[in-house]
């Protein structure tokens, strides 16, 4: 006598926790896929910004107060030449 789902009996108990793991990881690759996807094809979420300049960053950290005034004067003219 053959056991197993294909004779009329229940499945086997450990159908019961693999098959809904194996499920979620079916689920979860499937939209790792998909989001992978998008971004190899320049579909994805993407910011409407400009790209930052050194200027745009050098600007931010003398507002955060990580550079003082005097720093960022003098980096202000190394980079823009003046």
């Amino acid at each position: 006598m053959m056991y197993g789902w294909w004779d009329g009996a229940s499945a086997p108990w450990y159908g019961m926790i693999f098959g809904p793991i194996m499920m979620i990881a079916f689920i979860v690759l499937t939209v790792l896929i998909i989001a992978w996807a998008f971004r190899a094809f320049g579909l994805g979420w993407q910011s409407n910004s400009p790209d930052n300049t050194p200027l745009d960053t050098l600007k931010r950290r003398f507002a955060r107060g990580e550079i003082d005034r005097t720093e960022y004067e003098e980096r202000k003219k190394l980079l823009t030449g003046a």
